[in-house]
């Protein structure tokens, strides 16, 4: 599956759709001008089509370029936009002054062999060093300044070479296409498939130019020569598209990996801000308790008892909390163990917590029943008037605890997704995240936690259910 990803689209319905592209406008260009019957005209005329296609690759190359960054990418680019460019202008030359490209053959051969002297060059710098220029434009550059050449040949004095000189000239220039290929397969960087493709449609083009060298061209020539063109075009463009195919895929693939980590970072800083929430409150409550144990030493022996029960229940609780080793293993839990401490800790803060035992017992997680409760009572002190009431009663075969207080209310635009993540009233000076805690933690206990309807302005009361004690 990988290596089928590697070489991107694979199937001959793309090469063919690419051909038959190529091909109908020369089909056309035969029956509607009739002129351009001539297969030597047509010849030439078709490389204005070819070429530009050539060009259109580059362009592709381009963007893959772009998008991996990779040095060989880039000389590939250059060097496809180089050939797509000086194809077009060569062609363009011809078209214009026919008379004068036959008569000046020797001087575009020689810019065609020192052209491709350039290519060899930038094949063998390919394999020692990046391109330090923008691929795309140096091979525009490049094969503007080949076209501007061949134009100003033609002004030139004729050099007369005979017709045999003129086709060794072209097998040189064809072996110097053939080297370029050659040392092209040979690069690395880039994916062999891509560097074959590119080095075998090179070659096609480069053969298509030999074969029309003085003295060789005919009918059939021009026609196999034409071929040649339509089968490089057709698979330079396949090649980059694939190369572009597979680029994206990477690049999709890179960007869905990212994704995923993001949310995993994600979801790992919520786990920490819990914890820490956790922790601070946690902390606040020991701290309070503390302080009125060392502030006010004549506190009677029942209450000092009390306070010191809530210092070790909470410490330990918070010692679990930093280890990692909160209690996870569901238990008959005693209402009474668990709550104590928590109320105790919050009047030693000044709050007012109207509470009494019940002997209730619970099935749940000690430290979670704690914590969501410890929430709750938070919640409830930041926006008491007065008072706020922890109630425990059996309902069924559940528990339910009710955290009441008398304050506003939750605003009915709030209610909704109280306990949505960073879910906050626009007065509030919490965070949005312990309700959040208190109503995954109940969840997870096999429980529920609401917010029961109440009139405007008459307090929240805000409902966690547990399911009730196991009976033998």
């Amino acid at each position: 599956m990988r290596r089928t990803r590697d070489r991107g689209t694979g199937d001959g319905r793309t090469m063919l759709a690419l051909v038959l592209v190529l091909t109908v406008p020369l089909l056309l260009l035969g029956w509607l001008v009739p002129g351009a019957r001539e297969l030597d005209r047509a010849a030439l005329a078709y490389e204005l089509l070819v070429y530009p296609s050539v060009s259109v690759a580059g362009l592709l190359f381009y963007v893959c370029w772009r998008m991996s960054a990779n040095p060989t990418t880039a000389w590939l680019a250059a060097g496809v936009t180089v050939v797509g460019t000086q194809g077009v202008g060569l062609a363009a030359v011809h078209l214009a002054r026919p008379a004068d490209s036959a008569a000046h053959a020797t001087w575009m051969t020689g810019i065609d062999l020192a052209l491709q002297a350039l290519v060899v060059a930038g094949t063998v710098l390919a394999a020692r060093r990046p391109l330090r220029a923008d691929p795309f434009l140096a091979g525009l550059a490049v094969g503007a300044a080949a076209t501007a050449l061949r134009a100003a040949a033609l002004d030139l004095p004729a050099l007369s070479l005979s017709g045999a000189a003129l086709q060794g000239l072209a097998v040189l220039l064809f072996a110097g296409q053939v080297c370029a290929a050659l040392l092209l397969t040979r690069l690395v960087g880039s994916p062999g498939w891509v560097r074959l493709r590119i080095g075998l449609a090179s070659v096609a083009l480069g053969f298509s130019h030999l074969v029309l060298a003085p003295g060789l061209f005919d009918d059939v020539v021009a026609a196999v020569a034409t071929v040649l063109r339509i089968g490089g075009a057709a698979v330079l463009i396949h090649t980059s598209l694939a190369l572009l195919q597979v680029k994206t895929h990477r690049h999709g693939s890179t960007v869905r990996s990212l994704r995923q980590r993001m949310e995993h970072l994600e979801a790992d800083a919520r786990v920490n801000r819990e914890r820490l929430h956790e922790i601070g409150a946690t902390i606040a409550g020991i701290a309070n308790v503390s302080q009125i144990l060392h502030t006010q030493p004549a506190l009677p022996d029942d209450r000092r008892r009390h306070l010191e029960q809530a210092i070790d229940a909470e410490a330990a609780r918070l010692q679990r909390l930093m280890d990692g080793r909160r209690t996870a293993r569901f238990e008959q839990v005693d209402l009474d163990a668990v709550l104590e401490p928590i109320v105790t800790a919050h009047r030693a803060r000044g709050r007012r917590v109207v509470w009494g035992p019940g002997r209730v017992r619970a099935l749940g997680r000690p430290d979670d029943v704690a914590e969501v409760v410890n929430i709750l009572l938070e919640n409830a002190a930041q926006h008491a008037r007065t008072a706020c009431t922890l109630e425990v009663d059996h309902a069924a075969d559940a528990v339910v605890i009710r955290v009441a207080d008398d304050g506003p209310g939750v605003p009915a635009d709030l209610a909704g997704g109280i306990f949505d993540w960073g879910r906050r009233g626009s007065g509030s000076t919490g965070q949005g995240i312990g309700l959040h805690i208190a109503h995954r933690l109940m969840v997870e206990q096999g429980g529920d936690l609401h917010l029961a309807p109440s009139p405007p302005g008459q307090g929240a009361t805000f409902v966690a259910v547990l399911p009730g004690e196991v009976r033998e």
